[in-house]
């Protein structure tokens, strides 16, 4: 009487109507057959008893198996390895804890069976037993790491002027993608030294949203950029160059550029989120990369590598760039950089784009935002070099699931680097002079 009312409450709370009414009228014919009838009222606690002694089996299977199974098996097999007998199950002289005995046939019979069986033998485990089950443990635990994905990750140069960039020509199995390298660093493939005669070089700029962290290098928006380019133009004419990188910010694009220029690109792209202007020029001492000069050799070593870094973190705070007043001056910097970024490669003969991401509630239209102060603020020092700048609305508004299209709450899916791939396709027809010129004469 008390049990079903909640149960009733619980399902309209929850506005399953239909089982709440379900639930209703059964509670009032059991009750009213349980009131009239005593046969009745004895075949129901019956049906109940078997009910709840089903139930209570169940969940004692659920709550007991892992007991079972998985704590008491490590805890005997580390008594073993270690020689530890507490219970003195292995011992023949000393009594047992639980009674008083004198007889061993009663205390194997009463003290042993409560545990389990096992054969009896003096002491642990030998030192070269010790060993084979060391190795084996450090082997079968080196072997899940690697399947789970450590120690293949890519590696990373630092350098003074770029802060840190991927090392070329790299090639790593993650599960589910593969990520490739070039020779020059990026996502794309290899590049010659000079641009063949008649192709048309795209140089993309950003951070792990362009680096695309979660899918293969075919799936990236840059790669099907590319292909949907070329098959606009009927000819493999155009080159899409990832330079997308982890945690980059302008002043790594900058470095970059300063370093080894443009590749002859005839069109270069700025992408990335807003928020990319609040990061200074760092290299790898605050990052979970790995360095191309210490690559780890185990698995194990790369989770002793994040677990360090965890640590280092926890210990070190946040930057201070992030805080306060230094955060808003260092987004001004960021501007600033992204400015100097659009006037370098101008002089190196690239049409200058920037193409940035919003937040995914916009992006899918969840939320409305007006426009992003920061934003404003690169678009006016671009827009003193006549360089077309955007950064997307609810370009993915009403498109389902909304789910499929991100993977977490920064990076697209395979599905949204599709999507996003058309809308820059788009984006590229309507508002770059060279691109228009390509696609017409090809």
């Amino acid at each position: 009487m008390i049990v079903a009312p909640i149960v009733v409450l619980l399902l309209l709370a929850y506005k399953a109507y239909g089982m709440a009414a379900l639930a209703g009228g059964i509670t009032v014919a059991v009750l009213l057959i349980r009131r009239l009838s005593p046969a009745g009222q004895k075949r129901i606690d019956h049906a109940l008893g078997m009910f709840a002694n089903a139930v209570g089996l169940v969940v004692g299977y659920i709550l007991l198996a892992p007991v079972f199974f998985i704590g008491m098996t490590v805890a005997r097999l580390m008594g073993r390895l270690s020689g530890s007998d507490p219970l003195r199950l292995r011992c023949g002289e000393s009594p047992t804890f639980w009674l008083p005995s004198d007889y061993e046939s009663r205390r194997q019979q009463y003290a042993k069976s409560m545990f389990c069986t096992e054969r009896l033998s003096k002491g642990g485990l030998s030192l070269m037993a010790l060993a084979v089950m060391t190795v084996l443990l450090i082997t079968a635990a080196e072997v899940g790491l690697r399947i789970y994905g450590f120690r293949d990750a890519e590696v990373y140069i630092e350098d003074v002027v770029v802060g840190y960039y991927p090392k070329p020509n790299q090639r790593v199995r993650h599960p589910g993608r593969i990520v490739t390298i070039n020779n020059h660093g990026m996502r794309a493939a290899d590049l010659t030294e000079h641009k063949l005669p008649g192709h048309f070089r795209i140089l993309m700029f950003g951070d792990s949203t362009l680096a695309g962290t979660f899918v293969s290098n075919n799936e990236l928006y840059s790669s099907l950029l590319e292909k949907k380019l070329n098959e606009a133009a009927g000819a493999p004419i155009f080159e899409v160059m990832n330079m997308g990188v982890n945690a980059w910010g302008p002043f790594h694009e900058l470095g970059f550029v300063k370093k080894f220029g443009s590749f002859e690109a005839d069109l270069a792209i700025i992408c990335g989120p807003v928020p990319n202007c609040y990061r200074p020029l760092y290299g790898l001492d605050r990052l979970p990369f790995l360095p191309a000069n210490h690559p780890p050799r185990l698995a194990l070593e790369h989770v002793a590598y994040q677990l360090v870094w965890e640590y280092r973190q926890g210990a070190l705070g946040r930057a201070p760039y992030e805080i306060g007043d230094a955060a808003v001056e260092q987004a001004n910097k960021g501007v600033e950089a992204y400015g100097e970024l659009a006037e370098l490669l101008q002089k190196q003969g690239a049409e200058v784009m920037v193409e940035m991401l919003a937040t995914r509630m916009v992006v899918l239209g969840l939320t409305e935002q007006g426009p992003d102060p920061l934003f404003e603020k690169v678009k006016q020092r671009v827009g003193r070099l006549d360089v077309f700048a955007n950064c997307a609305g609810p370009i993915f508004k009403g498109i389902t699931p909304a789910k499929a299209l991100y993977h977490d709450a920064v990076h697209f899916d395979r599905l949204g680097h599709r999507l996003y791939a058309d809308y820059l396709f788009e984006q590229l027809r309507q508002h770059s002079t060279r691109i228009k010129k390509a696609l017409e004469h090809s």
